[in-house]
């Protein structure tokens, strides 16, 4: 875990020009990536569906095993596109991963997304663009279904006056 984080601070540092935070979003991302799935329903839907354990939230942040993060990245990927409205197959294991990852960005693009990095970044199946891809679809998803934010109720102060 520390050396992993070390050795990306190392590579941040010598061709970012980023501040030192820029190193803890995917992190981030990748939790907020988790609360929006469990919104959508992934855990009864996709989970169950794939019949594996639900992601941690550090899944897509960290390289763990390439082939089964590659083949998770393109079925959550196809999941949420679906979720969108759109016709979208389950990817197979033995589908040309090139392919896949050329489908998968040609929706993200639809949505009005730039893809600003090399597609063959997404072979690994982990990382800040393999993140940025399923946020993106997640988001389009949350629109789809037309999920809305409740107005947060704030708690009364009843019982703090009390003390004056």
């Amino acid at each position: 875990g520390t050396v992993l984080l070390l050795r990306m601070a190392h590579k941040q540092a010598d061709g970012g020009d980023a501040g030192p935070g820029h190193l803890y979003s995917p992190f981030v991302i990748m939790e907020d990536l988790l609360d929006k799935l469990k919104l959508l329903d992934y855990e009864l839907e996709f989970v169950s569906e794939l019949k594996m354990r639900p992601l941690n939230r550090h899944y897509f942040v960290i390289q763990t095993n390439p082939g089964e993060q590659f083949f998770l990245f393109t079925s959550l990927s196809a999941w949420l596109i679906r979720k969108t409205g759109k016709q979208f197959p389950q990817p197979q294991e033995f589908d040309d991963p090139n392919t896949s990852i050329s489908n998968i960005l040609e929706q993200v693009r639809k949505m009005g997304a730039v893809i600003d990095f090399a597609p063959s970044k997404l072979k690994q199946g982990f990382g800040e663009q393999a993140i940025f891809v399923l946020d993106r679809l997640a988001d389009e998803a949350l629109r789809a279904v037309q999920f809305k934010w409740n107005t947060p109720i704030h708690p009364t102060n009843q019982g703090l006056d009390d003390e004056e």
